[in-house]
């Protein structure tokens, strides 16, 4: 662990860094880069109509999601950590959880043949490999650094991909929890890694010594080998990187405007991202070239669907801050949408604000002094990347998932401090809203992680330690859950489970009875984090 003042200069360098030509958090209306093409609004695909382009006139159906009501689960108190203990809830249902030790956020685990990956949260040294069933545990791996991220799951060669927020990404052994390769690549490391066709896609921040480090057939770790010079890159600010799954090899490198939010997102032959500065690209996924990028404002990590990409977007007018959906055309990042879709005020993205994170201030502080960070101050005048997200410390930008939407059969899922919302993909016209309701509960924060879909039902977590599921299609409640535990994490649907992470280090498993709840099997829902249903 590096010496605090020395972390604390690093992520004030981070911050800093994301200034040079940007001022998104400041800005009433998005430009376009120099690199982006076409007329400044696209004509709408045909499938998509012109409806969808004014605000939402028809009145919306709006279901109560009154937490106070919710069926309250009573966890059992794990002695021993890794012992994993049954319950039973009112309605029938069974479940099981485990204490993972240090009791640290946890991230979204992945699943992949009868096991869960996941690591042991930020600040802790461990990555684990459970049972899917019974959540005892099948293997251990420690780290060397800190803070392991949601993995993704190469199946194909049996492989586990994940990084730690410092400051390396690792390649594990699915089997055996044996290191094949890492690297490490600078701290700190805010968001996961993303696979597609033998390749992982990871965000890191330049200017730091570096290298490959592979396992000996003894299981040593040898001294690391200097990573080759290539480009596109040429600053020394923060990069996507593209590498071999099975090597390392380092594919191909380009520069970016800041750290990623939650994870590079692909679609085919392309590579999506938003930066913490509100930053898009769209990038070559062969070569790395830029083929457009866009300061428009994004809060989350895009969507890809239907030739077009999905993000939500931040506006201020008039001291308030509003934020919502936007359609912007793969090809080029030319908007489709003249208004935000299913917009609402956000205050949570105002700088200095408190509900942008599911930790208490005391926790995000604690958290970040066990690893030598320290919080930052947040003012308009702040760093963009600080100032357009409200995000001060490391803690919170590990953590943070915004309000990213889902597609599921024609519409788009997506939740924005204390509503659900169902979009029309076609139309952009609200089909209902879900409002959530009772005592702990405020429209100033951001309630809800992003939803985890099934066929026909959307899952969802809050930091006020609910779970709740949705039917998509008109929003009527399968059930609501009070756990007591807040969860910050997305959770996962496997073979009739739901899989939750909550903020005191837990892993949970809800057994559902319905096999609707599978197919969600990491953060995004695959390794490319792009599942659509």
């Amino acid at each position: 662990m590096m010496a605090l003042r020395f972390r604390s200069i690093l992520w004030a360098g981070v911050v800093a860094g994301a200034m040079l030509g940007i001022s998104c958090a400041k800005r009433s209306h998005p430009t376009m880069s120099h690199q982006a093409t076409g007329p400044a609004m696209a004509p709408l695909a045909a499938d998509t109509k012109t409806a969808g382009n004014a605000p939402t006139t028809q009145p919306v159906r709006t279901i109560a999601l009154n937490f106070d009501q919710a069926v309250p689960v009573e966890l059992p108190t794990a002695r021993q950590t890794l012992t994993p203990l049954w319950f039973k809830i009112a309605d029938g249902k069974v479940g099981w959880v485990v204490r993972i030790p240090g009791s640290r956020p946890i991230a979204t685990p992945a699943y992949a043949k009868g096991m869960l990956f996941v690591g042991g949260g930020y600040g802790s040294h461990e990555f684990y490999a459970l049972d899917a069933r019974d959540g005892h545990t099948i293997w251990t791996y420690v780290c060397a650094d800190d803070g392991p991220t949601a993995a993704v799951v190469d199946e194909d060669d049996g492989d586990i991909i994940f990084n730690t927020e410092s400051c390396e990404m690792e390649v594990v052994d699915m089997s055996t929890g044996k290191l094949k390769w890492k690297e490490y690549l600078g701290d700190p490391l805010m968001s996961q890694p993303a696979i597609a066709k033998g390749k992982i896609f990871m965000a890191y921040p330049g200017g730091h010594p570096r290298g490959l480090q592979k396992a000996s057939a003894d299981g040593t770790i040898p001294e690391p080998a200097a990573p080759e010079k290539i480009g596109p890159a040429k600053a020394w600010g923060h990069r996507l990187l593209c590498a071999d799954v099975k090597t390392g090899k380092h594919l191909w490198e380009q520069d970016i405007t800041a750290d990623v939010v939650s994870a590079p997102v692909i679609d085919t032959d392309r590579v999506y991202l938003t930066c913490f500065d509100g930053t898009s690209f769209c990038l070559d996924a062969h070569t790395g070239s830029i083929i457009w990028q866009k300061k428009n404002a994004g809060t989350s990590a895009p969507l890809i669907v239907q030739g077009n990409v999905v993000i939500t977007q931040k506006q201020r007018a008039s001291g308030k801050i509003t934020e919502g959906i936007k359609r912007i055309a793969s090809a080029d990042g030319v908007e489709k949408d003249r208004v935000l879709l299913a917009a609402g005020e956000a205050k949570y993205l105002k700088p200095g604000a408190v509900g942008n994170s599911a930790y208490s201030k005391s926790q995000e502080k604690q958290l970040e002094t066990s690893v030598g960070f320290s919080p930052q101050s947040i003012t308009w005048e702040s760093p963009a990347a600080q100032s357009h997200l409200n995000i001060g410390s490391v803690a919170v930008g590990w953590s943070y998932q915004g309000a990213r939407a889902a597609y599921s059969n024609g519409q788009l899922l997506n939740a924005q401090g204390n509503i659900l919302n169902c979009i029309g993909f076609a139309t952009g016209e609200t089909a209902w809203r879900a409002e959530a309701s009772g005592k702990d509960v405020s429209p100033d924060v951001q309630m809800f992680a992003p939803p985890a879909l099934g066929e026909k039902n959307l899952y969802v977590c809050s930091a006020s330690g609910h779970v709740a599921s949705l039917r998509q299609s008109d929003g009527q409640v399968s059930f609501l859950y009070a756990l007591k535990q807040p969860m910050a994490f997305q959770p996962a649907l496997a073979n009739g489970n739901i899989y939750l992470a909550t903020t005191d280090g837990r892993v949970i498993c809800i057994q559902t009875g319905d096999k609707d709840a599978d197919g969600w099997y990491a953060w995004g829902g695959n390794g490319q984090h792009n599942k659509s249903r």
